[in-house]
């Protein structure tokens, strides 16, 4: 399973979720007046693209590195290139002197196995021209390199904007811990696979959206009594795929439970695990407090 591209997620989006993701995020003392089910939306759509951001920096960062390693490999073509030059062009500068030598005193023999200053020239035009060339794909490296850096630093600070976001507006989601609704980082078992749910609860009905690894996305439905976890995954592609069932732990902060699997292709496991731990704020001494927790995945 592996997490949907940023258009996939973005089109289960509500107009109200995409207002407040535009948004540079509310005033502390207007923040209880979001409603819980569009910070959800928000905060599912932000933490998807921060995904989607953290994929493609990644690559650019491998870029980066494989640029800075031919900009080495563009300067040292450049450095023999010029060496190569100033060697031809001191053989030239010695057959002009020798040459100079023999205008002037007749009886001087030529030297032997030397280059005709005709045959040099040829040469020095050739190293000329390998230099410009050099020099010309060591601007292209370095010029590329210096975009990646720039769309790096570009990317670097959207990422940090989108998690100041999300820190704003989980913290406009009232805690509590006989509920579900928030934001789930979800680890499925025995594979591993990754991925997060948004949910929101409305008395003991459970709504939500998911991705999952693979890619896998699509809406989750059940219910939450007596701390009892019921969902079903319907697929945006597969239809009903999986139930899930576990339980909520005391503090409201994970969830562990087991899946059944109704999709079987491809030799799939019919059951498993899975474990789930609340998108807690970065930020504050509850953040801090609650990340070192036991419980989670």
């Amino acid at each position: 399973m592996s997490r949907p591209g940023a258009s996939g997620a973005a089109c289960a989006l509500s107009s109200a979720g995409l207002a407040i993701l535009l948004a540079t995020g509310p005033p502390p003392e207007a923040q209880q007046l979001v409603r819980s089910e569009d910070a959800i939306v928000a905060l599912f759509s932000l933490q998807t693209q921060i995904d989607v951001d953290t994929r493609v920096l990644q690559r650019m960062e491998l870029r980066q590195e494989e640029n800075r390693r031919s900009r080495d490999e563009a300067q040292e073509r450049v450095q023999r290139a010029y060496a190569d030059l100033d060697r031809v062009f001191a053989q030239y500068r010695q057959a002009l002197r020798a040459r100079d030598v023999r205008e002037e005193d007749e009886d001087q023999p030529p030297e032997r196995d030397t280059p005709s200053i005709d045959a040099l020239e040829t040469q020095l035009e050739a190293r000329e021209q390998e230099v410009i060339a050099a020099e010309r794909v060591e601007t292209a490296v370095r010029d590329d390199g210096r975009r990646l850096r720039e769309d790096i630093r570009t990317l670097h600070e959207r990422i940090r904007l989108q998690t100041q976001k999300i820190e704003s507006l989980q913290a406009s989601i009232p805690t509590q811990r006989d509920s579900v609704t928030g934001l789930w980082e979800i680890t499925m078992l025995p594979g591993g696979e990754k991925g997060v749910f948004a949910l929101f609860q409305s008395g003991t009905i459970v709504t939500g959206q998911y991705v999952l690894d693979g890619p896998f996305q699509g809406s989750l439905e059940g219910t939450l009594i007596d701390r009892r976890v019921l969902l079903h995954r319907i697929d945006s592609r597969l239809g009903r795929s999986m139930d899930l069932t576990g339980f909520l732990s005391p503090d409201g902060l994970s969830v562990r439970g087991t899946w059944e699997n109704y999709d079987l292709a491809n030799g799939q496991a019919r059951t498993g695990s899975w474990a789930a731990r609340r998108r807690q704020p970065r930020s504050g001494d509850e953040a801090e407090g609650s990340s070192g927790r036991e419980g989670g995945p």
